[in-house]
């Protein structure tokens, strides 16, 4: 009896289809991306330096700008002392925490609106003139939180010395659009550029 004899061929697999459906599938892709516009917070560390002894720099005043974050809320200073001194007397800081749900809320709101209208506006006219400056180290600020503070609280209090408060729109000559104050990379340079309303951006972390 004659036996049949089957050729087992192996066939390459088509993939014409796969390959049609990822075409499809790439254009859909970047119709649903997201393109977000990054942007930084540029901080440093204070630095000490020695003083010359000269008129210059007798006659040279600084604002000293320090914002604390303690465990109780935020401690404002200057290089004349605490904005808050009645509070700071009674132990107290100037801004206070709040609880709520167990969590606690720093009034990071309540310290923009502060410092804008105590350090900023009454002075922003006298430093915008660079012949005419009245503080040498304008548009700086120190922050200083205690240990164990959220990294988000931190970011919180940058952007509160850093962006305007809403109703700088109308007391601010010139300022209108967005409050947002960002530092950007402009294409073909190298440098950071500050964008946007900005109070105080020129931050320095410290403890």
């Amino acid at each position: 009896m004659a036996r049949k004899t089957v050729d087992d061929k192996m066939e390459d697999i088509n993939l014409m289809p796969i390959m049609n459906l990822l075409c499809l599938l790439i254009p859909f892709l970047l119709l649903s991306a997201q393109f977000i516009q990054i942007g930084i917070i540029l901080v440093d560390t204070p630095r000490k330096g020695r003083a010359k002894k000269n008129k210059d720099n007798k006659e040279s005043k600084a604002l000293g700008l320090v914002v604390d974050i303690t465990q109780e809320g935020y401690y404002i200073s200057t290089k004349k002392g605490s904005a808050c001194p009645e509070r700071k007397n009674n132990g107290q800081p100037c801004l206070s925490v709040t609880h709520s749900a167990g969590k606690k809320l720093y009034p990071s709101a309540a310290l923009r609106k502060f410092i804008y209208t105590k350090y900023y506006k009454p002075f922003y006219k006298q430093n915008k003139n660079p012949e005419a400056q009245m503080f040498t180290d304008w548009r700086k600020v120190t922050v200083r939180p205690q240990d164990q503070i959220p990294y988000e609280t931190v970011i919180e209090t940058l952007d509160a010395t850093r962006e305007l408060p809403p109703e700088a729109k109308g007391e601010i000559d010139g300022l209108s659009g967005s409050l947002a104050c960002v530092f950007k990379k402009p294409q073909g340079k190298k440098d950071w550029e500050l964008s946007g309303a900005c109070m105080f951006p020129l931050a320095s972390l410290g403890r």
